[in-house]
C-alpha cells in the first residue's frame, strides 16, 4: 500500500541546519532558494517552508538569514502548485491583525497555496536584538492563541470586535478575504504542555506541527494528544533532519562530520531515523504514518543535491 504522508521541504535560507557545523549550502541566496523551490515542486512535493527568524539561529547572528514573509510571498510569484508555509511564524513579530491581512494578500498571490502556520517564539536574542518584546513562555503561548483568535475571526466574519489580556480591536474588518474557504489551514507549531494545551482547546487548529523524534516519542504524542481531542479530527506534522547514504554507517558518520560531532547536533539529526540507506528511510516513513504522522517536512544538509537523490531513491519506491 502507497504512503499517504505529505513531503514538505525546508528552503535554504541559513546556510544549512545543523546546528554549530560549518555552512552546508553551496550559497544562502534567494537564487538559490527560488530553484530549490522550483524543483521541489517539479519533482511533486506536497509544500515548501520557510523559517521565520531575524537572527540566523543555526548558523551564527553573523551569517545571513532571509526574511521569512518576503521571501516566501516570492516563492509563491515563481510556483504553481505547491503549498507555501512558514515554519513557523512567531508571534511576536507582527501584530495579528496586520498579520490577518498579509495572509488573506499572500493567500491571493498564490491563488490560495498558502497555509498558516505560527507558534510563540523561542530565541530571546532576535527580540533583544530587534527591539521586539519578550515575555516569558506562558506569556508567549497566550499571545499566540489571542492571535489565532483574531486571524481566524477577521478571515471570516465582516466585523470583528475582541477583547483580550493583549490585543484589542473595534471594528476590525478586511477585505479581500482569503482565497481559501472559510480559510486557510491553520498549523500550530509548539512541544511543550501548555502548547499542546492551545492546540486542544482551539478548534480553529487543523494540524499540531511537533517536533521531531523517535517512532515511539511521536506515537506518545499523536496518542496523547487524540484523547485531549476526544472526537475533533486534527492531522499531525513533524519535520526531520534528512540524509540518504549508501548505509547506515556511512549515514551516521557523514552527521557527526557535519556536525563536527557535536553530541546535541548528531542526536538531533539522527533521532528522527530519516538518515541511512533508503529502504531504512522507507520503513521509518511507514512507521511515522503508522504512528498517526499526516505530514513530514525534510530539512536536508546540501539541499537542492540532496533533495534530488531523495526523490530519486525514496520518494520514487514510496508511491
Amino acid at each position: 500500500m502507497a504512503s499517504k504522508i505529505k513531503f514538505g521541504v525546508w528552503l535554504p535560507v541559513y546556510g544549512g541546519w545543523l546546528i554549530g557545523a560549518p555552512i552546508e549550502e553551496p550559497e544562502i541566496s534567494y537564487s538559490y532558494v527560488e530553484k530549490v523551490a522550483r524543483e521541489a515542486e517539479d519533482m511533486g512535493f506536497d509544500s515548501v517552508w520557510v523559517a521565520d527568524h531575524m537572527l540566523n539561529p543555526r548558523k551564527g547572528e553573523q551569517v545571513s538569514a532571509l526574511e521569512a514573509w518576503t521571501t516566501l510571498t516570492a516563492v509563491a510569484m515563481h510556483t504553481t502548485r505547491v503549498k507555501l508555509g512558514h515554519a513557523v511564524l512567531c508571534q511576536g513579530f507582527r501584530y495579528p491583525a496586520v498579520l490577518a491581512k498579509m495572509a488573506s494578500t499572500l493567500d491571493e498571490i498564490s491563488n490560495g497555496r498558502f497555509i498558516f502556520a505560527i507558534g510563540a517564539g523561542w530565541f530571546e536574542r532576535e527580540f533583544q536584538a530587534y527591539g521586539i518584546p519578550w515575555g516569558d513562555h506562558d506569556e508567549l503561548i497566550e499571545r499566540a492563541e489571542e492571535q489565532i483568535k483574531i486571524i481566524q475571526a477577521l478571515w471570516t466574519q465582516n466585523r470583528v470586535n475582541f477583547d483580550g489580556k493583549y490585543y484589542h480591536l473595534i471594528e476590525g474588518v478586511l477585505i479581500p478575504k482569503p482565497v481559501q474557504k472559510p480559510r486557510p489551514p491553520i498549523w500550530y507549531g509548539g512541544n511543550s504542555e501548555e502548547s499542546r494545551q492551545l492546540v486542544a482547546r482551539n478548534s480553529e487548529v487543523d494540524c499540531w506541527f511537533m517536533s521531531s523524534g523517535s517512532v515511539e516519542e511521536v506515537r506518545q504524542k499523536v496518542s496523547d494528544m487524540k484523547k485531549r481531542l476526544e472526537a475533533r479530527k486534527l492531522e499531525y506534522a513533524m519535520y526531520a533532519f534528512t540524509l540518504v547514504a549508501q548505509n547506515e554507517r556511512g549515514g551516521e558518520n557523514l552527521v557527526r562530520k557535519l556536525a563536527v560531532n557535536k553530541p546535541s547536533t548528531v542526536n538531533w539529526a539522527l533521532k528522527p531515523g530519516l538518515v541511512g540507506p533508503p529502504a531504512k528511510i522507507i520503513e521509518r516513513i511507514h512507521e511515522f504514518e503508522e504512528a498517526g504522522i499526516n505530514h513530514i517536512t525534510l530539512l536536508f544538509s546540501s539541499t537542492l543535491n540532496d533533495l534530488r537523490v531523495f526523490s530519486e531513491q525514496v520518494i520514487r519506491h514510496l508511491t
